[in-house]
């Protein structure tokens, strides 16, 4: 019983010390969040107050979230349509092509790297994010992957 416990004190151990820690971003426009690993470096805003990317110090990682309007009128599934399209011309591989009650998420490989992409369509608004890492680090991402998705809060209400 004792070696029972102390192994899983050890295991736990060693998930905490491998956890990154993580800040929040917050869009002011678009007023939705999520958060990111503090080895990514955040990239600036774009212009027009979109969205943002947050980079690895090694340029191989990366996660962009950002947000805008529903513009179509053909609603979720006319941009999932879009998303795999996009995917689809830089020859990605789709493994996960999931829809969901208020959006959808695609995962799958590009070359050496993998992708996912979560989108939510709340109050005329699409927020989505898309993280892109090299499959090597796919054992690593896993719960760093988990972590955003669970801190992901999309955008509720937009200001002009």
């Amino acid at each position: 019983m004792i070696h029972l416990v102390l192994s899983a004190i050890l295991v736990l151990g060693r998930f905490m010390a491998d956890a990154p820690a993580y800040k929040t971003y917050h869009n002011a426009r678009f007023g939705f969040s999520i958060d990111y690993p503090v080895t990514l470096q955040p990239q600036p805003e774009a212009d027009n107050g979109d969205g943002r990317r947050f980079v690895s110090a090694d340029g191989q990682t990366s996660l962009a979230a950002y947000a805008g309007y529903d513009v179509l009128d053909g609603g979720l599934a006319q941009y999932r349509q879009l998303a795999r399209r996009h995917w689809q011309e830089k020859k990605a591989t789709l493994a996960l092509d999931q829809k969901l009650t208020t959006g959808f998420v695609l995962s799958g490989r590009l070359g050496r790297d993998i992708f996912y992409e979560k989108t939510v369509l709340r109050a005329g608004t699409l927020t989505t994010f898309v993280w892109q890492y090299p499959a090597a680090r796919k054992e690593a991402m896993d719960a760093v992957i988990l972590h955003t998705i669970r801190s992901f809060q999309p955008s509720s209400t937009g200001s002009q």
